[in-house]
Parts: structure tokens; sequence; C-alpha cells
């Protein structure tokens, strides 16, 4: 071997030692991959890459192209993470299309390209609807609500629910939807001429140009309670049958239009017009009185738990009423000339009651045990420590006597009342004025308690004939028996009680001449010698 080809040699292994001692690797170009696109829907998708290098080579600049057609002339710049991972989510795409798409890159010395990759947009479909669920019911309509949770990608054309049960014609009948949905989407549709206690099936349906598709189907069956799931809708769930019913049970929120619909069933609208409604019997202790809505009458809105002034006024044929058991409130003459009204619940949680004039029917007041303000007893309205009368029935009939915790009775508090004999215990120190206004009472006991008689005690009481005063009484006021046809006055005191110039004044008989005034045995001198008291022509000691 000649010393030419040696030295070559040599040259090639220090040459080939050298490249395997270098700590630089070779120097291979960025690969590029085009990844399945994800999350495809009618018009939208997630395109997916990866750019694979070698340490220490650059990231190359990376786009999409992408387009309907194999051109892909849609352009899109895009960031890899530290793994080489990229994305794009595309949006305003066409139904049913198929789109190609390919991962490009550039590292200013090279160009880069994946393979080029295909997907399909999801076609248009029948619309999705949401199970169907009752906001309201009643006992022959229903208030339905149901959504569209998808159109399919084409605008609903129709939509509604189907109903099947006992007594609807052919079996099945289908109520199509007028009103837009709300504003979170949801439908509400009123399904009539349905019969009490049966069981329907109700399904929602929605169309577009593809087809139709239904919700899940649900059964109900009606009741003779209605069930407001929302205020203000009681008029739009019953209908015409606001006219029909003669019992209503009513539970959810009641606002001023509701209210306004419970007096025209009861007989009154809200100007006190008679109306062709016959509701006798009403039931609203499941139910709650909100705020809001229109005038129940007379320029009346309702206040969150009050029973409102004038609320039931003049409604003639109202029988029976439970009031919500959420009330805190119920305000003067809410109630007044309800002439039918024979019993009245005061719930737990009512801590203020006025009474209501002209409820000539009233028998009975009762309050719930758990009321800590109010008692009833005898179906009469105490306060909670029994010394007061708030509120007397004026329906009560025969004889009453009053507990003996009665310490005062206020004005008018048996004003136009129907019990004929009156017993006042001993421990009463008060009557208000005009107590007995108007009332049909015979008879009165009044206790030895009692010193004064107010003005207009009995005034107008035109059936009173026998009244029995205390030993202590020692001022009879005015007018305390106009209108009186008294036969017999029992007096008790030794001396004659101070009258004044019109305590015995009567528009309506001249009883002086026939009254029998009956006095403690030997004081019948010291009476006949008494101003006011000269004027009776029969005195008699036989007390």
């Amino acid at each position: 071997m000649n010393n030419r080809i040696l030295y070559i040699l040599l040259l090639m292994a220090v040459v080939t030692v050298s490249s395997c001692s270098s700590d630089s690797p070779y120097n291979f170009e960025p690969r590029l991959q085009t990844l399945p696109a994800t999350d495809i829907s009618r018009t939208e998708a997630t395109l997916s890459g990866k750019c694979v290098k070698d340490k220490g080579v650059d990231m190359p600049s990376l786009w999409f192209s992408y387009g309907n057609d194999e051109s892909m002339s849609e352009r899109q710049e895009v960031l890899a993470d530290a793994d080489g991972n990229v994305s794009m989510r595309l949006s305003t795409l066409t139904v049913g299309t198929t789109y190609y798409y390919m991962l490009h890159g550039t590292n200013g010395s090279a160009s880069l390209s994946g393979e080029m990759v295909s997907f399909a947009t999801q076609p248009n479909q029948r619309p999705t609807v949401s199970k169907a669920e009752v906001l309201s019911s009643a006992p022959v309509s229903l208030i339905v609500g149901y959504s569209i949770t998808d159109n399919g990608g084409d605008p609903v054309t129709s939509c509604g629910c189907r109903v099947s049960g006992e007594g609807i014609e052919g079996g099945e009948k289908t109520i199509m939807q007028s009103d837009e949905a709300d504003d979170k989407g949801m439908y509400s549709l009123l399904i009539d001429g349905l019969q009490p206690n049966i069981t329907y099936t109700i399904k929602p349906f929605a169309a577009n140009s593809i087809g139709e598709s239904e919700g899940e189907a649900i059964q109900f069956t009606t009741s003779s309670a209605v069930v407001l799931g929302k205020a203000g809708i009681l008029s739009t769930l019953l209908g015409d049958q606001i006219f029909n019913l003669t019992s209503l049970s009513v539970v959810g929120p009641l606002n001023g239009d509701d209210l306004r619909t419970l007096r025209i069933m009861a007989g009154r609208d809200e100007e006190n017009h008679p109306t062709a409604g016959r509701l006798a019997d009403l039931d609203i202790s499941g139910a709650s009185i909100v705020a809001g809505g229109g005038e129940y009458g007379e320029s009346r809105f309702t206040e969150d738990g009050v029973i409102g002034v004038g609320l039931f006024r003049a409604c003639t044929g109202l029988k029976t009423i439970k009031l919500p058991m959420g009330a805190v409130k119920i305000e003067k003459e809410a109630f007044e000339g309800c002439t039918s009204l024979r019993s009245i619940t005061v719930p737990a949680s009512v801590s203020a009651v006025s009474p209501s004039a002209g409820c000539t029917s009233l028998e009975t007041i009762d309050v719930s045990a758990a009321n800590t303000h109010f008692q009833s007893k005898d179906g009469v309205l105490l306060s909670n420590d029994g010394k007061r009368i708030l509120w007397f029935p004026m329906g009560k009939k025969g004889e009453y006597t009053l507990p003996s915790t009665i310490e005062s009775v206020g004005d008018y508090a048996f004003r136009e009342s129907s019990v004929e004999k009156f017993v006042f215990a001993d421990g009463l120190t008060k009557l208000g004025m005009c107590a007995f206004y108007n009332s049909k009472v015979k008879e009165v006991v009044l206790p030895s308690t009692l010193k004064l008689l107010p003005s207009g005690l009995f005034q107008k009481c035109s059936h009173l004939t026998t009244v029995r005063l205390g030993k202590k009484v020692d001022i009879i006021n005015e007018y305390v028996f106009d209108g009186c046809p008294l036969t017999d006055i029992y007096v008790g005191a030794a001396l004659p009680p101070v009258c004044y110039d019109n305590t015995f004044a009567n528009v309506a008989t001249d009883f002086l001449k026939t009254c029998r005034v009956h006095v403690p045995k030997g004081r019948e001198e010291y009476y006949r010698a008494k101003s006011y008291w000269d004027q009776f022509g029969n005195i008699i000691d036989d007390i």
C-alpha cells in the first residue's frame, strides 16, 4: 500500500471518530400530523393537529387550511402548546356539508404539511322537545309547560300538546301552541275541556321541515282543587267555569288579578256590580296572597299576607271561607255585607283582626289553636287573654253568656247580632258605645260590676223588652234605649242612677207610661222623686 492510500485511510478514521464524539445530533425537519376533527355539530367542528420535532429544533409557524372542497381556500394561523398540539374551533359551517382541512407550517427554510383530512357536518334533524310539566291545574283545565331544547337546525313550524283520556272525542285531541315562549324558552299551553278526577296522558310535540318529534309523555289526574304555579292566571285557567263553580279550593299564590276573579265568582266585580258568579264555598287555606296584579276592587291592591279592606265586600252568595294559613292581617270590612257567610277561621299566623259589618248569618269565628294573639270561645273572637271581645258573630242565635274573663266590650260589639238574650257575668266594667246597636236582642242581664251605660247602648234594638241593671250602675247616658219597646227595666241600685235629657228619648215608642221599672224594696219613692225617673208611670219596689 502506497503512502497516499494510507494517508486517505487515516484521514477518514479521524473524521469518523470526531463525528461520533460530537454532542450535536443530526438536524431533521419537523413533521406535521393532521388529526381527525372532533365535536362535530351541524354548524361547528374542532380541527386538531400536532407538530413533532427533535430537541433543540425551533417550532415552525403553523396554520390550518380548510374549505368545503379540496382546494381548502380558507386559512387560519394557530399556536402550538409545549407538546406541539394545535386546535381550532370552526363555526358558521354549512349543515350537512363535507369539509377538508390540513395542517401546514414553515421554518423559513422548508414548507411543511400534514395529510389532508375530511369531515362532514351533521344534517338538520327533527326538533327535540322536553318532557311536559304541569304548571297549574283546575278541575277541568291545565296549564302545561314544555320547551324545544333543539330546533334541529331548522325553524320550528308548529308545536303544542296531544292529550288523551276519558271523555275526549276520538280518544285524543291536539292543542296547538299560539303564544310565544317566555324569556327562558318555556312554552305555556292551556288545555281545557277536561273532566275532574280523570287521568290524562299529555305529550308535547314540535315540527320543522324535516319532520315532527314528541317529548316524553306525562300522566296527570285532575282534582277538585285549583293549583296555581304563579300568580295572576286564575281567570285564564278557569275560563268560562268562573260562572259555574259553586265550590272552589285554591293552592298557590294569589295576586290582585286572582282576587278580582274570586270576587267575580262570588257575585261581585271590582266596581261592586253584581255578576253571574255562584261561588258559595271557598277554601284558600293552601294559597297565599301576594302583592302584585291589578286592583281587586274599589282601588284596592294586594299586600303580602293581608286580607284587605273590602276584599269580599257584598259577596252575598259566599257561605264559607277558609283563609290562607300564612295570612298575617284581616283588615276592616273585609267581609262587609257577606250576608250568607256562616263561619270564618282565623289562621295561626294572623296577628291583627278588624271586624266586618253586615255578616248577618255569621255564627262562628274559629281560631287556630296555634294562634298566640286570639282565642275563640263559643264561636266568639276574643283577645288571647280572654278579657276583650273583638268580634261577635252577628248570626249567633239563642242565649249567650259572656265568659267571666271579659272585662270590657268595645263599641258596636254586638251590632246587628241575632242573639235574643245576653247574660253578663260579674267582672265586666266597661261596655262600648252602641254596643247592641240594631241587634235582635230581647233581654239583657248586666253585671253588678258595671257602673256606666254608654250612649246609644241599646239604640234601635227593636225587640228589646227587658233590661236588668246591676247594683252599682250610677250613670245612664243619652239615647241608651232609643228605639226599644221596653216593658220592664230592673234596676238593682239603691239610689237612682244619674240620667240626662235624652236618656229615655225614644223615636219608636213612648214606653214611659207602660214600662214597669223594678227597684229594690223600699226605694220606690227615691225613684219617683228623682229627675227623669219621675217620667215613668209604673215604678215597683219588688227586687
